[in-house]
């Protein structure tokens, strides 16, 4: 057997694999539009929640600002959405669902943003988790410590 043929043979099979994986993957974990943020962290590694019941997120501690709730959603909102491979789900008066697909695997992972007002100033809560899988190779914390030091940059 020629060894070109089965180069072209193990390389339709690594495609027919890889393209069968991210169907698996998107059929597993759909999006359902949420429309509250999530009561507690979705799970020890592979959640980062800035937020009350805190997960991971060293260093960050729910933003308080006095720029109005409007403000705050506008700027959130266009952070989130200038990162590559990301969606808005939902969006309301002080919550924001938002879905990005990583790059290769294609796993979809939620963000999620809570703004409400407490003594005259704005609260911002933020969480990014996975839907599959037990650990997240601090994917979830790097998005959120983007988020936040953006967000925090401009309130």
């Amino acid at each position: 057997m020629d060894i070109n043929l089965i180069i072209l043979i193990l390389l339709a099979i690594a495609i027919v694999g890889y393209l069968i994986m991210i169907n698996v993957i998107y059929y597993l974990s759909p999006t359902v539009p949420k429309d509250a943020f999530p009561k507690n962290r979705f799970g020890k590694n592979n959640c980062t929640r800035v937020a009350e019941n805190p997960n991971r997120g060293v260093g960050m501690k729910p933003l308080i600002t006095s720029s109005s709730v409007a403000e705050v959603q506008e700027n959130a909102k266009n952070i989130i959405i200038s990162m590559p491979r990301t969606e808005i789900v939902t969006e309301t008066n002080g919550f924001m669902h938002f879905v990005q697909i990583t790059p290769f695997f294609r796993f979809y992972d939620d963000i999620f943003v809570k703004l409400f007002t407490e003594d005259g100033k704005t609260n911002v809560w933020l969480q990014s988790q996975s839907r599959l899988g037990l650990h997240d190779l601090m994917v979830n914390e790097k998005r959120i410590k983007h988020i936040y030091y953006k967000l925090k940059d401009l309130t």
